[in-house]
């Protein structure tokens, strides 16, 4: 089983981290331009993919966001996530895979391992992590296998976003 987490950046001039979660490894990758994020995860044959941003075709507060604010999620309504949920949107239409939207602050903390600093939540995660950007594509990578493991669920109604099942 192979999952992809995705820390996308809203803007290009930003790095965009990745994670590949396999039985086999955690490995971190980072990239820029979106035909070479497409490129790279469509290459890397996932069985699902996990994306930290809104996916939605209009911008809007939905259900999910409203659930999602207690762990400190943003309104897509912002400035900023609006251009994170219009660069995501581009993107999921050329990934070869099925695509979630997770949260990887929620799943920290519903697994009891936030920290703000993004070293101590490594460690506690037992990644090598360099940034927090990788720290959050990896929470995505692995919120991603607990959905295929049947140990996450979509909140939101229509518009889902996964999020560990509390236990």
């Amino acid at each position: 089983m192979k999952c992809v987490g995705i820390d996308l950046s809203a803007l290009p001039k930003n790095k965009t981290a990745i994670c590949i979660l396999s039985k086999e490894s955690i490995r971190f990758f980072s990239f820029h331009e979106d035909d070479d994020i497409v490129e790279f995860v469509n290459s890397s044959s996932p069985d699902i993919i996990a994306i930290d941003a809104p996916l939605m075709k209009k911008i809007m507060v939905r259900k999910a966001d409203k659930l999602l604010r207690k762990y400190g999620a943003l309104p897509p309504t912002m400035a900023s996530m609006a251009k994170l949920t219009k660069r995501a949107m581009k993107l999921i239409e050329k990934f070869n895979a099925k695509v979630i939207e997770v949260f990887p602050t929620a799943t920290a903390k519903i697994l009891g391992v936030y920290e703000k600093n993004y070293k101590a939540m490594a460690e506690k995660l037992g990644i090598k992590a360099k940034n927090k950007h990788e720290v959050d594509a990896y929470l995505a990578a692995y919120t991603a296998y607990l959905y295929l493991q049947g140990k996450a669920e979509e909140i939101g109604g229509k518009r889902k976003v996964v999020i560990p099942k509390v236990f």
